[in-house]
C-alpha cells in the first residue's frame, strides 16, 4: 500500500525493539517479590490496618473481659535416696535420665488420685469456679468444654464423688510445671483467681505428692521385706533337702568326710577302703624296706663266709658280729697269739704248739659254723620278708580297684555337695540381705522433699495486656501483610509496562491516568488534566521518535470493551492536532459507536455510507472538521456486514487516499475478543496500539487479542495501559510515588 512504512512483523517470543528485557527474566515468581513489600503496602495498607483493627481489638476486648489470675508456685528437690548398706539399694528403681523421672513425677502431680486428695482437702469441690462455668465468656467456654470432656452427664444431678471428679479434671487445667535443663528442681504451679487458694493449692498439691512419695517408699520396703521372708523359707527347705540327699548318698557309697587339715579349708571326703589302701601302702613300703635291707645284710654275710675271710673284728660286717662270734674271734686271737709264741720259741714238734694249733683249728670252725648259722637265718629272715611284701602286693592291688569303683560315685557326691554350697550361699545371701532391710527400714527417707512452700502472691499473674496486644498486633500485622500480597497475587491485570513487556513480548509505550471528560479535553487545566496531556505528549514522542518511518496509519483498538479504546482515540487526536499535525480519525465501530459523543455531535452518515458506496468523496455530508487540523469521520449506519464492509477494497481506497493528505490517521476499531473486525484492518494500518486498561482486564485475554492481531498483523504493535493510578503504577514497579508529576511541572513551565 502506498505511504505505509514496512516494519518488521511481530514476534510473540519476544520483545522485538531494540533494548526491551528478555521476558523470560521479567515473569514474576509464584510469590510477591520482597522488594515490592512497599508498594504493595502502600496500595493495600487497608487490608493491614483492617486486620491489626480487627485482630488487635478482639484481643483487646477479650483481654479485658478476662478476669486477674493468681499464680502461686512450690519448688520440690526430685532426688532418688538410697541408704548405702551393702547392695540393699538393688531392691530400688533405677532413677535414669533427669528428663525421664522429672517427667514422671509430673505425670504423678497430674494423676486424678493426686488431685482428688487435693480437692477433697481443701474443698474445692464446693467452689463454683471448680464445678460451675464463671461468668466471663471465656471462663464459660472453658467450664463447657471441660464439661464436653467429662465422661459425667450433664443432665443428671452430680454426686459427691462425681463433683470431686469434676473439681479434679478442672483443678489440672490450672496447675503447670517448670524445670530447668538438667536439673532436680521441679517448680509447680497454680493459677487461680484468689491469690490466697493459689497458694493454698500449691502447698497442699506439694504436701500430697511428699506423703504420697513417703508412703510409695514405706510400701516398696515393706514389699521387699514380705519378698525376702517368702524367699528364705522357700531357700531354707531347699538347703535342707540338699544336705539330707548328700548324707544320704554318702551312707550309701560309704564315703565319710575328715577333718579339716588345715590347708584346703574345708572337710575332705574318703572311705573306708581309702583308708585301707592308705595303710596297706604304708606297710608295704615299709616291708619293701626292711626286705631291701636284708637282702643287703644276706649279701654281705655271704660275700664274707664264701670268701673264708674271717680276720679283724673291724673287718666284718655288721650282720656277722654277734655275741657268739665275737667270743670266739677273741679267743681265736688269743689262741692265735700263743701259736705263734710257741712257733717261734719251740719246734714244730712241740708237744703244747701242737695242742694250741688244734684248739684253734677247733676255734676256727666254731666261728665258721656260727657263721653259717648266722647267714641262714639272714636267708630265713629274707624269704620272710619276701613273701609278706607280695601279700601286701596282692592287697594294694585288691584295694586300688576297690577305689576306681569309689571315684564314680564321687562325682556325683561332689554335685551335690556343689548343689548344697550353692543353696547355701543363695540362703546365706538373702538372710543378709532381709537383716540390712530390717535394720534401715524405719530410716527410710522419701524420694522428694520440699525446697521452698508457696507464698500468696502479691500481684495478678495474667492477663497481660500489654503483652497480649503486643503480640496480637505483631502477628496481625504479618497476617495483614500475607493477605495483601494474596490480594496483589490475586490480581490478574497489568499494573506496570514491564508486566506487559514481560507477558505479552510487545512494548508499552505509553499509561494514560485516568481522568474525568473535562481534563481529557485539549487546553482543559488542572493538574489531572496536565497529567493526562503529558501522557499523551509522550504517546505522540514515540511516534515522532520514529523519524520518516513513523506510522501513519494506526489501529487504535482493545481485548474487550470499556477499557478506554475511544477516549484515547479521540483524545490522542485532539492532542496531535494541537500540536500542529494534520489528524484524521475514524471511527470503524459500526456496533458501538461512541467518538462523535465524545466530540459533542450529533451522529449522522459517515465510513459506513462511504464504504457501501456513493458517497466517497462527498466531504461535507462524511468528513467533520471538529477543529482546524483534526477530522473525523463518523461511523454511520451499517448498510452491511461490518466485517465485509472493512474488509472491502472501498476501504483499501479510502485509507490511500487519505494517507497523502494527513500526517496521521487514527481508526478507532471495536474490541478484538468480541468480534473480529479490527482484524481485516490489521494489514492495511502501519501500527496498532492495544488499549490495556490497567489492573482490570485479565492477562490471558490480553494475550489472546495480541495473538489474534499477530496473526494478521504486518506493522507494528504496541500497548497503552488506560486509566491507570499513576502513583500507585509506580509503586508498582518500585518507581519513587512522584515520578510521573515531573512530567506535569515540565508542561506548565513549557505553556
Amino acid at each position: 500500500m502506498e505511504g505505509r512504512t514496512d516494519r518488521p512483523a511481530l514476534s510473540l517470543s519476544g520483545p522485538r525493539y531494540p533494548g526491551a528485557p528478555d521476558p523470560a527474566s521479567r515473569l514474576e515468581p509464584l510469590g510477591v517479590p520482597f522488594a515490592k513489600f512497599g508498594a504493595i503496602l502502600s496500595r493495600q495498607w487497608w487490608v493491614v490496618l483492617t486486620t491489626v483493627l480487627v485482630i488487635a481489638g478482639g484481643t483487646a476486648g477479650i483481654i479485658t473481659s478476662m478476669p486477674k489470675q493468681y499464680t502461686a508456685d512450690a519448688a520440690i528437690l526430685i532426688e532418688p535416696r538410697r541408704t548405702q548398706v551393702s547392695d540393699l539399694q538393688a531392691i530400688s528403681a533405677d532413677p535414669g535420665e533427669v528428663s525421664s523421672l522429672i517427667r514422671t513425677q509430673i505425670d504423678i502431680l497430674r494423676s486424678p488420685a493426686l488431685l482428688a486428695g487435693v480437692v477433697t482437702a481443701l474443698h474445692l469441690d464446693s467452689d463454683p469456679d471448680f464445678v460451675e462455668p464463671g461468668n466471663d465468656l471465656l471462663t464459660k467456654i472453658i467450664g463447657q468444654i471441660h464439661r464436653l470432656l467429662s465422661p459425667i452427664s450433664n443432665d443428671t444431678e452430680l454426686s459427691p464423688q462425681q463433683k470431686v471428679m469434676l473439681a479434679a479434671t478442672v483443678l489440672s487445667g490450672k496447675i503447670t510445671f517448670a524445670n530447668e535443663l538438667k536439673s532436680s528442681v521441679l517448680r509447680v504451679m497454680v493459677t487461680t483467681k484468689h491469690a490466697a487458694l493459689s497458694a493454698a493449692v500449691a502447698n497442699e498439691l506439694a504436701g500430697q505428692f511428699l506423703e504420697f512419695k513417703r508412703r510409695e517408699k514405706f510400701q516398696a520396703m515393706q514389699r521387699a521385706h514380705d519378698w525376702f521372708q517368702e524367699q528364705l523359707g522357700g531357700l531354707a527347705n531347699q538347703a535342707r533337702e540338699a544336705e539330707a540327699a548328700l548324707e544320704s548318698y554318702r551312707t550309701q557309697h560309704g564315703l565319710i568326710d575328715l577333718p579339716d587339715d588345715g590347708t584346703s579349708g574345708a572337710s575332705r571326703t574318703t572311705s573306708v577302703v581309702r583308708q585301707q589302701l592308705s595303710e596297706v601302702t604304708s606297710q608295704l613300703a615299709q616291708v619293701s624296706r626292711e626286705r631291701a635291707q636284708k637282702e643287703a645284710k644276706l649279701s654281705q654275710a655271704r660275700a664274707v663266709v664264701n670268701g673264708k675271710q674271717v680276720g679283724h673284728v673291724g673287718t666284718l660286717p655288721e650282720v656277722l658280729m654277734s655275741q657268739g662270734v665275737l667270743q670266739l674271734l677273741s679267743q681265736e686271737t688269743t689262741v692265735a697269739a700263743k701259736e705263734a709264741q710257741l712257733a717261734a720259741s719251740e719246734g714244730a714238734g712241740n708237744p703244747e704248739l701242737i695242742a694250741v694249733r688244734a684248739q684253734l683249728s677247733r676255734i676256727q670252725a666254731r666261728l665258721a659254723q656260727e657263721m653259717s648259722n648266722i647267714v641262714q637265718s639272714l636267708s630265713n629272715e629274707v624269704q620272710t620278708a619276701r613273701a609278706q611284701e607280695e601279700i601286701l602286693q596282692r592287697r594294694v592291688q585288691q584295694l586300688r580297684e576297690a577305689v576306681g569303683s569309689e571315684n564314680v560315685a564321687e562325682v556325683g557326691l561332689q554335685g551335690l555337695r556343689a548343689k548344697v554350697r550353692a543353696t547355701r550361699s543363695i540362703y546365706d545371701s538373702f538372710l543378709t540381705r532381709a537383716t540390712q532391710l530390717a535394720n534401715v527400714s524405719g530410716i527410710q527417707e522419701p524420694d522428694a522433699s520440699l525446697v521452698s512452700r508457696a507464698d500468696v502472691p502479691l500481684g495478678p499473674s495474667a492477663p497481660k495486656p500489654l503483652r497480649f496486644i503486643a503480640v496480637a498486633t505483631l502477628l496481625s500485622t504479618v497476617l495483614g501483610v500475607g493477605l495483601a500480597c494474596f490480594i496483589e497475587r490475586l490480581r490478574r491485570g497489568f499494573g506496570t509496562p514491564e508486566q506487559i513487556e514481560a507477558h505479552l513480548g510487545i512494548p508499552c509505550i505509553g499509561m494514560l491516568p485516568s481522568a474525568p471528560a473535562r481534563a481529557r479535553m485539549p487546553g482543559a487545566s488542572g493538574r489531572r488534566a496536565l497529567k493526562f496531556a503529558a501522557s499523551l505528549d509522550k504517546l505522540r514522542g514515540h511516534l515522532l521518535a520514529q523519524g520518516d518511518h513513523r506510522p501513519k496509519v494506526v489501529m487504535i483498538s482493545s481485548a474487550l470493551p470499556e477499557e478506554g479504546k475511544s477516549v484515547m482515540a479521540a483524545s490522542f487526536a485532539a492532542n496531535a492536532a494541537a500540536a500542529g499535525w494534520r489528524v484524521l480519525l475514524i471511527e470503524c465501530d459500526f456496533r458501538r459507536p461512541s467518538i462523535a459523543k465524545l466530540f459533542k455531535l450529533r451522529a449522522g452518515p459517515g465510513l459506513s455510507e462511504i464504504l457501501a458506496g456513493g458517497m466517497l468523496g462527498n466531504a461535507e455530508t462524511t468528513l467533520h472538521e471538529v477543529s482546524e487540523r483534526l477530522h473525523l469521520i463518523r461511523a454511520g449506519r451499517a448498510k452491511g456486514d461490518p466485517q465485509e464492509l472493512l474488509a472491502s477494497a472501498r476501504m483499501n481506497q479510502l485509507l490511500t487516499t487519505v494517507r497523502a493528505r494527513y500526517d496521521l490517521i487514527l481508526l478507532d476499531t471495536p474490541p478484538v475478543i468480541p468480534v473480529p473486525d479490527p482484524l481485516v484492518l490489521a494489514r492495511y494500518v502501519d501500527a496498532t496500539i492495544l488499549v490495556v486498561r490497567w489492573e482490570k482486564t485479565q492477562r490471558a485475554v490480553v494475550q489472546d487479542a495480541v495473538r489474534a492481531i499477530a496473526a494478521n498483523q504486518v506493522g507494528s504493535l504496541d500497548a497503552v495501559l488506560s486509566r491507570a493510578d499513576l502513583r500507585r503504577a509506580a509503586q508498582s514497579s518500585g518507581r519513587p510515588a512522584t515520578l510521573y508529576d515531573y512530567s506535569a511541572t515540565y508542561r506548565i513551565a513549557r505553556t
